[in-house]
């Protein structure tokens, strides 16, 4: 495969690999400042935080994109998972939640995240699946509780997520 430089990169005497190295350098609107990719993803971490999901999601991709060598873990899919779907972007997140999923898939904090996505995208039978495995694995016996509510909702074809609901899971 032979790739075709444009006429401004043979005129600046740029190779094939010179060309792309800048054209990477360049072209993220994050660029160098943060050529970090951990800083970058810490800086995404915040932003899903504050709600700014979809400038969350954008780092994300770019630090996957082009930093071939730094692998984002399932700790850092999962809080994008979790706060997205909170902020209101659960059908944006739910890749970022199969993520974390396939990289840990025992973790049922992740399970419930996902869980939490999937039912605010109308996917309740995946969201029960979730939900009866981090109810049969947590210690905590309000959470096991809150999850067993709401697979029973759930069952019934309710969503059991409120703004009231929503709100508070962001303490949870």
């Amino acid at each position: 495969m032979q790739t075709r430089l444009s006429p401004r990169s043979r005129r600046f005497g740029l190779t094939t690999c010179g060309a792309i190295a800048i054209v990477l350098a360049c072209a993220s609107p994050l660029n160098a400042r943060r050529a970090d990719p951990a800083e970058l993803l810490s800086e995404a971490e915040r932003w899903v935080l504050r709600g700014e999901v979809m400038r969350a999601i954008s780092a994300y991709s770019e630090v996957e994109t082009l930093n071939a060598f730094f692998k984002i873990g399932a700790g850092s899919w999962n809080r994008l998972c979790w706060y997205g779907a909170l902020w209101g972007y659960a059908e944006d997140v739910l890749d970022a939640c199969e993520k974390a999923v396939n990289l840990a898939p025992d973790n049922y904090e992740i399970l419930d995240s996902r869980g939490l996505a999937r039912a605010l995208t109308g996917d309740f039978e995946g969201a029960i699946e979730d939900f009866e495995v981090f109810a049969e694995s947590t210690e905590d016996e309000r959470r096991r509780v809150q999850r067993r509510e709401w697979v029973e909702m759930l069952r019934r074809g309710e969503n059991p997520f409120t703004e009231e609901t929503l709100q508070l899971l962001f303490f949870d």
